[in-house]
């Protein structure tokens, strides 16, 4: 025994039984789940969240016209070194889709419900069939840490590369689309427009944030040190503003729009608690077996 049971429960017929520790606050998230029968006091962090902190919204994309540029920076010229890409995605259609792109490598793509990576080379390396969701919330993380390559989908390696690209030169980005220099944009068949949602997409240069499989978090991303490009889509007004510091200039192609669609808990309430694992808890998302309601 570990410590006193916290009852808290929600139940199948949606009555909530709780002892106070948990609060029914929160929406359903993907990418987690409780696999201990009982949770104890003692598996409790002493960590909660502030109270009403918005986690803002995403950015929309149409899938034939409109994607986000950022103009070219040494600040993606990764080298040997290490680095994380990271976002949240939601996609509605099954076509080719660049999640990223640089023009030369570095790059997560989607097709048919597969998710893809592409090294610079002459292969694209396939996750498999059915690993990228539809209508659904999904976070992938593209980590090089020691010169291997880890693409995480919902915080689970997927894909592993030990012959990574290694950018040498000052290059731009994309997110939903091709890079204009790519050299195909007047090919609908190559572009790989985006058509569905993105939101919190950071990119650390010099550290691998995740090392190993991980619990995605509820929360909105952070600057961490070395950040250099963070896009949180806080609100209609800063959903091009780039938080980290670096001011990069970024460019809304063909007119996307702000929404209130999010992966993340729009308002955070003290009384959640957060495991040690890192998982946070709301009694909302848990039914009596807690397990994550979907």
């Amino acid at each position: 025994m570990s410590g006193p049971v916290i009852g808290a429960r929600l139940t199948s017929d949606g009555t909530l039984y709780t002892v106070g520790a948990l609060d029914d606050t929160g929406q359903v998230k993907t990418g987690h789940k409780i696999t201990v029968d009982t949770i104890f006091t003692d598996e409790l962090d002493e960590f909660t969240l502030n109270n009403n902190s918005t986690s803002g919204g995403s950015i929309t994309l149409n899938g034939s016209t409109q994607k986000i540029d950022i103009t070219g920076s040494s600040d993606f010229m990764f080298g040997t070194g290490d680095f994380t890409i990271e976002g949240w995605f939601y996609l509605t259609s099954t076509s080719y889709t660049r999640l990223w792109c640089f023009p030369d490598g570095d790059n997560v793509e989607c097709s048919n419900g597969t998710l893809y990576y592409w090294n610079g080379g002459a292969n694209i390396i396939s996750a498999g069939a059915g690993t990228a969701p539809q209508n659904a919330w999904f976070h992938v993380a593209l980590v090089k840490k020691d010169n291997y390559v880890n693409v995480y989908l919902n915080g689970t390696s997927v894909i592993t590369d030990n012959n990574p690209y290694n950018s040498v030169t000052s290059r731009p980005l994309t997110i939903g689309g091709e890079v204009s220099n790519l050299g195909a944009s007047d090919n609908p068949a190559t572009t790989g427009w985006l058509h569905g949602n993105f939101t919190n997409f950071r990119i650390v240069k010099g550290s691998a944030v995740y090392t190993k499989d991980f619990s995605t978090a509820y929360n909105p991303l952070s600057t961490l040190s070395n950040t250099v490009l963070l896009l949180n889509v806080t609100s209609s007004g800063n959903m091009l503003t780039d938080g980290s510091g670096k001011s990069h200039v970024v460019t809304n192609t063909g007119s996307a729009t702000y929404s209130e669609l999010t992966p993340l808990s729009t308002y955070f309430n003290g009384a959640m608690k957060q495991l040690k694992n890192g998982a946070l808890l709301l009694a909302n998302e848990l039914d009596e077996t807690q397990t994550v309601l979907s």
